[in-house]
């Protein structure tokens, strides 16, 4: 680089603002916004206003509808985007996300649930097209040395948007979830007239022939990817504590939501609040990352970012209150941002150049799919009356993940040199007794709710 070196902070980021990239970010935000809206709106009408109630199966369903899109068309779209031209696929996308929400308003009028699901799986993948043409076409009207700060930009706002426009349904779809998917196609359609004024963008535009050569070919890059992953160790274990630390918080969230919904009967209000919890946890835990990674290694977190979480639920066990639960999933989310943070840079630095968009894309799949496999985990488990025990639970296998992931990493962040050896041997059977002691406490915990004699109640879910 010629000249002084740019700041690498956020000053003069500003300054980006303006021109094509100021309408792209625009026209994101506006269809995020959108998308967080019909998010919640599609959650009302299948939860609550056409199954009259939150249970697992349904969560379960919802989440694999709004998230499943996003591993199945993710990989794919790629390909697309590159053979198109970007500016009309922005357009013709955000104009179709419009037209697609007519059906979750006839769903909505005659309460047809499949045309619901079929309407928010078409209105999902087309989002994923919108969001794949804005990443290639942003390093087109952004120079290099602030592509970086343009990519955080765009980041915070278009996850802002879709948070600020999830919040807000949660305030009103419970009365009128048409009025919900009215907005979000409004959003849709002045997200369209935005990416109508941006110049020419690329996009290759090649042949069907071509594009069905490009399609068979995907499958052979995701296996090479997947080998790639499989075969370094630096690239196995950050995915996989990502992932796991992933099914955990989905476990959490649908705990809150299901806890919400029968206990306080809060129905959209409490999946509301569980999007704003984790939204602002995000940004916490974002802003926490840079300092956190100045003072321990990026490896010995992959394993303290199980501990938070698991003391926060196992205190939130003993008084399963609303604001104890919003405490306990805001902890986690903070969490596992900053374990995600993490992951990040550590794939991306550990991933050879020539496979490391595939390695990003498998990435992708698994950090959705973890959502959506929590949604399902829960629904054998979940028994009203018994949240308590499904508490101590899910704090327990995050003590287990922080325990597996501490042995698989080998190192303490406070430790070093030849010494570390003997002392760590010493700290794991001192962790080993602390854990089995905690756990026979925990067990033992006088009830004051139990109906028998007083005395010891040795089931944490008998009351």
């Amino acid at each position: 680089m010629t000249g002084p070196e740019r700041p690498r902070d956020w000053r003069g980021s500003l300054r980006l603002l303006r021109g094509p990239f100021r309408t792209l970010v625009l026209g994101q935000s506006l269809g995020q916004f959108g998308d967080g809206v019909a998010q919640v709106a599609f959650a009302q009408l299948v939860v609550f206003d056409i199954g009259k109630g939150a249970t697992p199966g349904r969560i379960a369903v919802v989440f694999a509808v709004t998230l499943l899109p996003f591993c199945v068309v993710g990989p794919l779209a790629g390909v697309f985007i590159d053979r198109w031209d970007r500016r009309r696929t922005l357009i013709t996308a955000s104009a179709a996300r419009s037209v697609l929400v007519l059906a979750a308003i006839a769903a909505a009028v005659w309460r047809l649930e499949p045309l619901a699901y079929l309407g928010v799986v078409l209105l999902l993948s087309s989002s994923r097209f919108v969001l794949d043409a804005k990443g290639a076409v942003l390093p087109r009207l952004v120079g290099g040395p602030d592509l970086v700060r343009a990519n955080a930009m765009s980041g915070l706002l278009g996850a802002g948007s879709s948070f600020v426009g999830a919040v807000s349904a949660a305030m009103f779809v419970s009365w009128s979830v048409v009025l919900g998917f009215l907005i979000a196609g409004g959003s849709y359609l002045l997200a369209s007239a935005c990416f109508g004024s941006l110049p020419a963008v690329g996009g290759l535009g090649l042949t069907a022939v071509r594009l069905g050569e490009a399609l068979r070919q995907l499958g052979g890059d995701l296996r090479n990817g997947a080998a790639t992953i499989v075969r370094l160790r630096q690239l196995r274990r950050p995915l996989a504590a990502v992932s796991a630390h992933r099914l955990l918080l989905g476990a959490g969230f649908v705990l809150l939501v299901l806890i919400a919904d029968h206990r306080y009967h809060l129905s959209t209000t409490g999946y509301g609040l569980a999007i704003a919890v984790t939204g602002v946890a995000t940004v916490i835990g974002a802003v926490s990352a840079p300092w956190l990674t100045a003072r321990w290694r990026p490896e010995a977190l992959l394993a303290l970012g199980f501990l938070p979480p698991a003391a926060a639920i196992a205190v939130c066990g003993y008084a399963p209150t609303l604001a104890g639960l919003l405490a306990a999933l805001g902890v986690t989310a903070v969490s596992f941002q900053i374990l995600k943070v993490v992951t990040d840079a550590l794939v991306g630095g550990g991933a050879p150049d020539a496979v490391r968009g595939r390695v990003f894309s498998i990435y992708d799949v698994l950090y959705n799919l973890a959502f959506v496999l929590a949604g399902l985990a829960m629904i054998p488990l979940w028994r009203p009356g018994h949240e308590r025990s499904l508490l101590w639970w899910l704090a327990a296998a995050f003590g287990l993940g922080w325990l597996v992931m501490a042995r698989v990493v080998g190192n303490w962040p406070y430790l070093s040199g030849a010494s570390a050896t003997v002392v760590v041997a010493a700290r794991w059977r001192c962790a080993c007794w602390h854990c089995c002691a905690a756990a026979c406490w925990s067990s033992s915990f006088p009830s004051p709710r139990c109906p028998g004699q007083p005395g010891w109640c040795w089931c944490p879910g008998c009351c």
